[in-house]
């Protein structure tokens, strides 16, 4: 009876490891579906693409995220840009797009990937150049966003 139960209990371990497996592999799918998506949309606008690495536990990204949506930043990328934000969580989320994009998150994040519409990557922030947006003013990031 105990041998049985072993038996079960085990069985029972490995079908739920596989099923977090094929949660993980849906949303790899679901965040590169959404990628190609807004390279779709960046085609169509003619506008660049900019991918934004980052997490929600991360207070540099929050004050990235906060510069982006002040007036002029905000207008600057509305009229250029579509903006596709990406969760790496704690690094261990969307590594998949992290990789195909050449490893931005390397240095930290906030990292930014900006691509051509037609999807060449012109640009990224592989050396964390905005992993301490935090301590950066509106004025930096503009003068970043206004040399793409």
């Amino acid at each position: 009876m105990e041998h049985r139960f072993r038996i079960l209990f085990s069985l029972l371990i490995f079908v739920s490891s596989l099923s977090s497996l094929f949660y993980c592999s849906k949303q790899s799918d679901i965040i590169l579906s959404n990628y190609e998506e807004s390279l779709v949309l960046a085609k169509n606008s003619n506008r660049k693409l900019i991918v934004v690495f980052g997490a929600d536990w991360c207070p540099d990204c929050r004050a990235l995220d906060g510069i982006f949506k002040e007036p002029e930043p905000k207008t600057l990328l509305d009229e250029n840009f579509i903006l596709f934000k990406v969760d790496v969580g704690r690094f261990d989320k969307n590594l998949s797009l992290n990789e195909k994009l050449g490893n931005p998150i390397q240095n930290g994040i906030p990292a930014l990937v900006i691509l051509s519409p037609e999807g060449n990557i012109l640009t990224s922030t592989k050396g964390g150049e905005f992993s301490n947006a935090s301590k950066m003013t509106k004025e930096q990031v503009l003068e970043y966003l206004y040399r793409l």
